[in-house]
């Protein structure tokens, strides 16, 4: 096996320790295997990729010998930033939407859901603030209502 250093935020490295656990090994079955799988290149310029945020982890990603041979273990930094970025958006997409559909099928406020689903994936106050996510689920909150709304029209009482 052939490890690959994925540099991400504190708290996606929570997410994605709890979610594939800490031995990941890259397959095409899943969806993180798929996009690791797709930005892979044989040969690489190089390059020594600095995140942007100090509390930044180390993901790491192992590769078969047959998946190396096949596609490379070189990921460029640009790659590094649109997985994170896709990583983040996934998150917090998933989070919000179950957030709205507690609170409108089962009444349970926002931050219990949101919280409750944080220690989950043992996301830390500090490498996540509630602030942080509450104000990013406030400016998104209406659009998604809305999309549930429309592909689920006969679930919601409004």
């Amino acid at each position: 096996m052939i490890a690959i250093e994925l540099p991400v935020p504190a708290y996606l490295y929570s997410y994605l320790t709890s979610k594939y656990g800490s031995n990941y090994v890259v397959n095409a079955t899943d969806d993180l295997g798929l996009i690791i799988l797709s930005v892979l290149k044989k040969k690489t310029i190089q390059y020594n990729y600095i995140p942007n945020n100090r509390d930044a982890k180390t993901y790491l990603i192992y590769l078969s010998f047959s998946a190396f041979e096949k596609h490379g273990c070189h990921i460029s930094e640009q790659h590094i930033s649109q997985i994170n970025k896709l990583l983040d958006q996934n998150f917090r997409s998933n989070l919000f939407m179950y957030a709205i559909v507690n609170k409108e099928f089962f009444d349970i406020e926002y931050k219990k859901t949101i919280n409750a689903i944080l220690k989950f994936f043992n996301i830390e106050e500090s490498e996540l603030q509630y602030a942080t996510i509450r104000k990013d689920f406030n400016r998104k909150k209406k659009k998604i209502e809305e999309r549930l709304q429309k592909d689920n029209f006969y679930f919601f009482k409004k």
